[in-house]
Parts: structure tokens; sequence; C-alpha cells
């Protein structure tokens, strides 16, 4: 589709003369069009208040690659925490696909409040809810996330949000929690959990206490870096 292409175009060229074309295709009568709107702002950013907006607003559009788009640009720009009481009411959105995108766009925010509503994402009636949730968590850098996620890894009906939490729980304990880290890992009935949790447990060994090691997950297991 022309519009399509003209909008990646446009992100290509970085330009920021090109944001008012871009603002005006978020709202195309085509999904395809909206998503490649939302990807490209992402790539002439950084964009004023009004453009955030419109890209928040993307965040409730009823097709998923839309939402994940936007939402992916919005945590790349990093200016959405003005917006931060606006979204806070989109976690309680009846639809889960719209309170995971709205998770996703907050990955990296460090403020109290924020952290505080994901706790509570963690703990989402949706399994993907919770897994995202699980991400931003440790994306914010909170010194505080670990003992939550120490007790979902344990409690979450979900194997595949204990796998996440197992993974991500390398970046957010401390050397003192090894012994009751490998309790847990024994104990768990998924084989996925207790492989990311024993990896979990040698990257602590690697690394440390003192010196946080990458969150790149090693080849084969099957979780995403970011968003599932």
């Amino acid at each position: 589709m022309l519009r399509r292409t003209a909008a990646e175009a446009l992100g290509k060229i970085g330009d920021q003369q090109a944001v008012q074309s871009l603002v005006l295709a978020l709202d195309d009568p085509a999904a395809i069009v909206r998503e490649a709107a939302a990807r490209s702002l992402g790539q002439v950013g950084p964009v004023d208040r009004v453009t955030t907006e419109r890209l928040a607003g993307l965040l409730v559009d009823p097709i998923p690659s839309v939402r994940t788009a936007a939402a992916q640009t919005l945590a790349s720009l990093d200016q959405g925490k003005e917006l931060w009481p606006a979204w806070q009411s989109q976690l309680a959105h009846d639809n889960p696909d719209v309170r995971r995108a709205v998770i996703h766009a907050l990955e990296g925010f460090d403020r109290p409040e924020v952290v505080e509503a994901l706790s509570g994402a963690a703990r989402d009636p949706d399994a993907g809810v919770r897994r995202a949730a699980v991400v931003a968590l440790v994306e914010s850098g909170d010194s505080h996330v670990g003992p939550l996620l120490r007790g979902r890894v344990s409690a979450d009906p979900s194997s595949s949000v204990r796998a996440e939490v197992a993974y991500r729980l390398q970046f957010v304990s401390a050397d003192a929690d090894r012994q009751e880290l490998s309790l847990a890992e024994g104990r768990d009935e998924s084989l996925q959990v207790r492989r990311w949790m024993k990896q979990t447990l040698k990257g602590m060994e690697s690394h440390g206490s003192d010196s946080a090691p990458r969150q790149v997950p090693p080849a084969g297991l099957g979780l995403s870096r970011r968003y599932p």
C-alpha cells in the first residue's frame, strides 16, 4: 500500500519535518498505515507532548500490531512519564492485550508510583499481563522488586510466568538469596522453570552480587528479551 510505504520512508529519512505527516497517518483507516506511522515516529523523535498523547491513544487500538508498535515507540522515546495518570487507568482496561501494551510502554519508568502499579499488575488475572509486568519491573531498575519476584517464582500458576521470573531474578537478587532460590529450583514441576532457575543461580555465582550480568538469555530456552 502506497500510504504505508510513504510512512515507512518518512521514518527512514528521520527528519523532524515528517512528524506532522506521521501524526496524521496515526488516524489512517488502514491498520498497516497506523502501525507504520507509529514505528516511524520512533525513528524521528523526540516528539512533543501532543504527539506523545496521540501515540498513547493507539495503546487501545483494536489491532494488536498497532498497539504493540505504539508501545514500543513510546518506550523507546522515553517521553511518556508526564502521561502516567492517564496510563494508570488503562492498566484496568477490560482487554488484557491493552494492559500488556501499556505495561510495555512503561518499561524503564523508575517512578515509585509506576513500580507500585506494576507490582499490582504482576498479580493480574491474565498470565501475559503478569509476564509483561515482570519484565517492566526489572527494567525499572528499582532495588525493591527482588522480594516481589521471589514470591512469584513459586506462587504464580503459569509456568511461563514462573520461567520469566526465574530468568529475571539473576538481575535483582542478592547473593544471600541463593539458598532460597536453590530450594525453589528443586520444587518446581516445570522443566523450563527449573532450567531457568539453574541458569540464574549460575549467573549469580559467575557475576557475584556486586556486578549485574547482562540481560541476554542463553540460546534455545525460549524467553523473549523484552516483550512476550
